[in-house]
């Protein structure tokens, strides 16, 4: 999707914040916004690059925007969040002098859990929601030549607690200058910091907090059925058949471990199975839950692979036993359905602005 970033001339004069160190934040003019900007913490604190910024909407539903006011402001900055009012969106990101309105009239680059330019959700589910605690970064990576024509691109790449969440967003580079901008309806401090610049670019995959093989999303690569285990053709499937996995909390040390597991053709399925032992080098497991699924009638591709899904979700004749290889790779086998799955990344296009 391309997206028209507005140039727009101010409504409304900025307000220019008291500061106790060298960098200067201004506030968008909206009656009633708060900013405090104090020195960083800490003995290596500098007071060039870092500081706490304290800052407030005048009411929930109407965002109050701040900016970096410095021109020598460095291609990548982090921002962590020390405090975050209850359900307070908090949009961390750039935005042009232009670009930088009264409220929801700031037309920008921002990353909250979506992509929004700062009014609208341009992608959903980008990654997670900001939330106390979090460090967000935010880096320009400019290039000479875009993937698609031969203009400059910038493409604005966001970070979460140092996971790359890939380009947010893709830009003509006209050498218009780009500053921070946080954007809140609530209140908020953060502590602002501009470290070195990363190297990793491209959508990582998300850290399995369970600590475990199997927690997370796969993508089937290849699906056998029937007692003879006959290969299904998916290969060429655009979109990808996810297989995910969440571990249940033990009630107790002693307790079996747990998984939900859930499938998603065209239609989902659910179900739950316990690990039980070895099988050879596999855990063996037994399903414990009945299979529910949603009925959408699903289409061609997909008919024989719901069968399979069906099968192998059974209690009577299902999954047996499952692994995760030396290469990485999950296997999933029972007397009449087997599944190869690899680690699935979703990766999103960049919204391209001209």
């Amino acid at each position: 999707n391309e997206h028209k970033i507005k140039n727009k001339t101010s409504k409304s004069s900025a307000i220019m914040t008291e500061s106790t160190n060298n960098l200067k934040w201004i506030g968008d003019g909206s009656e009633g916004g708060k900013l405090d900007v104090a020195e960083g913490e800490g003995k290596s604190a500098d007071p060039n690059t870092n500081s706490t910024i304290t800052f407030a909407s005048a009411t929930r539903g109407t965002p109050f925007n701040i900016r970096l006011d410095d021109d020598a402001t460095a291609s990548y900055y982090e921002v962590k969040v020390t405090k975050m009012s209850k359900e307070a969106p908090l949009g961390v990101g750039l935005v042009t002098a232009d670009g930088f309105q009264p409220g929801w009239e700031t037309n920008g680059y921002f990353y909250n859990g979506n992509i929004t330019n700062g009014s609208a959700g341009l992608i959903i589910g980008f990654g997670d929601h900001i939330k106390e605690g979090d460090v967000v970064g935010v880096y320009q990576k400019r290039s000479n030549i875009g993937e698609d024509d031969n203009t400059p691109k910038c493409n604005i790449i966001f970070y979460l607690n140092g996971r790359c969440l890939g380009a947010g967003f893709s830009v003509d580079d006209n050498n218009e200058k780009f500053y921070p901008c946080l954007h809140i309806s609530g209140n908020a401090t953060v502590s602002f910091s501009i470290p070195p610049s990363p190297t990793i670019f491209e959508r990582e995959q998300k850290v399995n907090s369970h600590g475990d093989p199997y927690s997370g999303d796969w993508a089937i690569e290849q699906a056998f059925l029937g007692p003879g285990l006959s290969e299904l053709p998916i290969a060429n499937r655009n979109s990808r058949f996810i297989v995910s996995f969440e571990k249940v909390d033990a009630t107790s040390s002693a307790s079996a471990v747990q998984y939900q597991l859930a499938i998603k053709i065209c239609n989902s399925f659910w179900t739950s199975f316990t690990i039980v032992g070895k099988m050879e080098e596999f855990d063996k497991i037994e399903l414990t839950g009945h299979c529910a699924s949603t009925r959408m009638m699903p289409s061609p591709d997909c008919g024989v692979m719901e069968q399979l899904v069906s099968s192998a979700l059974s209690s009577d004749g299902g999954l047996k036993k499952l692994i995760v290889s030396e290469s990485g790779q999950l296997l999933m086998s029972g007397p009449t359905a087997e599944l190869i799955c690899s680690r699935f990344i979703e990766t999103f296009e960049p919204v391209r602005c001209t």
